[in-house]
């Protein structure tokens, strides 16, 4: 009986592991799904501060804990070799999924095939656009597609040193400020404060440089109802009478006397302007410095940019763009990601202005009571910097070394290289169209 009871009791041992091996339990196979689909990665590459950095790694795991079976890479870096490091591993057929890019080189990727066009997603419900500039999208659109959304927007605004008008006893800017009114308070605050006969206080700066000529010289030309480039964007069209006029425009503050001589402002520091210096009470120039000119003039106010010439032309800019390459292993994923960065409100709150002021209209007024009272009144400025009766050009394919050329060439103007601003425009056009014909 024993040992027939042994026998019994092993076969019962031996049926229960055979139904084992042939049944795995339910619990273990849901398991097993949950980690096959938590495979989907996206890798998302971008440049900047240690803030940036900080507040984007923040927003990806707010992602990453509503999206359970994503898996997010970061890949940052400073600016330094950036795009060297982007250029090589597109090449390689390596890039990331998600890319930050510069507002001015968009042209250059779409040119040589390196982004996906967005308007697809956009039709899937994936990207919303509804809150975003549209003249800013335009800007991204090539052969009637868009390939790149704004992260956030800056432009240009006139910063002064509040101390300076109350010692002068000058009333501050106003957003209804004219040239004329601009120039004449600029004539009344530069002054020889110390009696030593010289002067050392000017009423503004120099009027092209800091901005460039994306932003203060194109600014001047579509006043005039000038244009940057032809329609097809295959040649230069600012040497004309808008350019002409734009360009003695710019020089005509040298002339007055209202801005310090240009070997003074050349002999700055690296990265240091005159308004920093205490030069100048004055001063227009991009608004992410807003910043680090509070540091430098603790009393400092922020207004709009003087109205047009012929017409009032204001608009922002991209501070950076966000792209979809074409290496993206999963483009509905990603166009998901890069529609959470720009779109979702929390995701906002987090990321701040760390990539400008937010291009989606509805954050950028939500997250105004969180800043500082200077970044707010920046922010108040930008809102109320557009108009629509103009057209704001994309950048061509080649921007960067215009760029580049135009910011030499305006100088070698302004130190008396060139004897008329007829003869620097023929010059960068025939420079300039040579550049953009390399990229046709």
């Amino acid at each position: 009986m024993k040992k027939r009871g042994v026998i019994l009791i092993l076969l019962a041992m031996m049926l229960g592991m055979m139904i084992g091996c042939g049944k795995k339990p339910v619990e273990n196979t849901n398991e097993s799904a949950v980690a096959r689909e938590a495979t989907k990665e996206v890798r998302f590459m971008w440049w900047g501060s240690d803030a940036r950095h900080a507040a984007t790694v923040e927003a990806m795991k707010l992602f990453e804990s509503r999206n359970p079976n994503v898996k997010l890479q970061a890949e940052y870096s400073g600016f330094s070799g950036y795009f060297d490091k982007l250029t090589t591993q597109l090449s390689a057929k390596t890039g990331p999924d998600l890319v930050q890019l510069s507002y001015t080189n968009v042209a250059d990727y779409v040119k040589f095939g390196q982004l996906l066009p967005l308007d697809p997603f956009i039709e899937q419900g994936l990207i919303s656009v509804e809150n975003l500039s549209e003249a800013t999208l335009d800007m991204y659109r090539f052969d009637g597609k868009l390939y790149a959304v704004p992260s956030g927007v800056s432009t240009t605004l006139l910063f002064y040193n509040k101390d300076v008008f109350d010692a002068a006893g000058v009333a501050y800017p106003n957003e209804s400020w004219t040239w004329n009114e601009y120039i004449e308070t600029a004539k009344k605050l530069t002054k020889d404060t110390n009696g030593d006969g010289k002067i050392d206080i000017w009423g503004t700066g120099e009027m092209v440089k800091v901005a460039g000529i994306d932003m203060s010289f194109k600014k001047y030309l579509y006043e005039r109802n000038g244009s940057l480039w032809t329609d097809d964007l295959s040649k230069v069209a600012f040497n004309s009478d808008a350019g002409i006029a734009a360009l003695e425009f710019i020089k005509s503050f040298q002339t007055m006397g209202i801005i310090p001589p240009i070997e003074m402002t050349a002999a700055n520091p690296d990265g240091v302007d005159d308004f920093q210096l205490g030069r100048v009470a004055m001063y227009i120039a991009s608004s992410p410095n807003t910043m680090m000119y509070q540091e430098a003039v603790p009393n400092l106010g922020i207004e709009r940019v003087p109205a047009g010439i012929e017409k009032d032309v204001f608009w922002v800019n991209p501070s950076m763009m966000y792209s979809i390459t074409k290496d993206a292993k999963d483009p509905e994923l990603t166009a998901s990601l890069l529609n959470f960065m720009v779109n979702d409100e929390e995701a906002g709150s987090i990321l701040k202005i760390v990539r400008g002021t937010p291009s989606n209209s509805v954050i950028s007024a939500n997250i105004g009571r969180s800043l500082s009272e200077i970044e707010q009144t920046m922010l108040a400025c930008i809102q109320k910097t557009t108009s629509t009766d103009f057209v704001n050009e994309p950048f061509p394919a080649g921007f960067m070394e215009i760029f580049t050329l135009v910011d030499r060439e305006i100088q070698n103007y302004l130190f008396g290289k060139y004897k008329s601003a007829q003869e620097t425009l023929s010059i960068l056009e025939t420079e300039s169209n040579k550049i953009l014909a390399r990229y046709i």
